[in-house]
């Protein structure tokens, strides 16, 4: 019998043991809502139009709910990976993929209520991160979803034990992480600051302003 690692989520945070129960929605909407207003707005300069996802951010509100099955699972979750923030978290995007990041979010199958997804590739952004914005999204869009999961606990892990088969001694750790381009990440958590909140790209650089070869730190 495979395992699922199931995935909690609480106030934009997850458990860093992967062997919990199943994602609390309750009481964190406003805390996902207030993650990603400080993160995508002002995108839209290139022509976007906005989505559902980037509608429901604006507002709390989901216009209109879908019920529960591989289609609509699929169709949801690419709501979320085309939205403004996804074109700056997913590799599929080009302004992600020139820097490196090439994390990607797949749906492996639904089982009753739960819905189980794999992650690859690089990400900026916490692995974690990744699956719990993905987890609200399709709970606020297909209610019936009541868990969201990884088959694999290392989907959720940022660094990996390489070890020696012979020996077990630890021979690296691998960063699963996409390149710090700029150094803007090791700056933000030197500072105490989540740089999930921020993202890769800040604001004023995403209007128009943006340096690929230069730190974005802005002044205290």
């Amino acid at each position: 019998m495979r395992s699922i690692y199931f995935f909690t989520l609480a106030l934009l945070s997850v458990s860093h043991n992967h062997l919990v129960n199943s994602f609390a929605i309750v009481g964190t909407q406003h805390a996902v809502k207030s993650h990603l207003s400080a993160t995508t707005a002002g995108v839209d300069n290139d022509g976007y139009v906005s989505n559902s996802y980037d509608d429901w951010r604006s507002s709390g509100v989901v216009e209109s709910t879908m019920h529960l099955d591989e289609d609509n699972v699929q169709f949801c979750l690419q709501e979320f990976i085309d939205s403004k923030y996804g074109r700056l978290m997913f590799g599929c995007h080009s302004m992600p993929e020139s820097h490196g990041i090439t994390g990607e979010i797949e749906l492996l199958r639904i089982d009753g209520p739960q819905v189980i997804f794999s992650l690859g590739g690089k990400f900026w952004h916490r692995r974690e991160t990744v699956l719990g914005l993905s987890a609200m999204w399709l709970n606020a869009r297909i209610p019936e979803i009541v868990e969201v999961a990884v088959e694999d606990p290392d989907d959720l892990l940022d660094f990996r034990d390489v070890i020696d088969e012979d020996t077990g001694e630890l021979l690296y750790v691998e960063d699963k992480r996409s390149p710090d381009f700029n150094g803007d990440r090791e700056t933000m958590e030197y500072q105490g600051v989540d740089p999930d909140i921020r993202g890769p790209f800040p604001l004023g650089d995403m209007v128009g302003g943006f340096r690929p070869d230069g730190p974005m730190i802005n002044p205290a």
